[in-house]
């Protein structure tokens, strides 16, 4: 929820996971909200793939090496496929 804080031991295993990731996909957030939101540029500062599918831009649409606008009902299905290519 927002507003509420979070438990220390879980945000940083969410840093761990995010700074160990090969792809960090974001679908329909804005990225304003901290500290959820630093994990995208944790993410790409470790070196993975970023790729933000939202409607309107975000703060990390320039550490994306992809930025999706099409709605996520129609984006997500062939964006997966490819991730998921060998």
């Amino acid at each position: 929820m927002f507003g509420q804080p979070l438990d220390p031991e879980v945000l940083a295993t969410a840093v761990a996971v995010a700074e160990a990731a090969e792809v960090f996909l974001v679908v329909g957030s804005s990225l304003q909200v901290q500290p959820a939101a630093s994990l995208a540029g944790r993410a790409a500062a470790a070196g993975a793939r970023l790729v933000v599918v939202n409607a309107e831009p975000t703060p990390y649409d320039h550490l994306a090496a992809e930025v999706v606008r099409e709605p996520i009902s129609e984006a997500l299905p062939p964006l997966l496929a490819r991730l998921a290519r060998p």
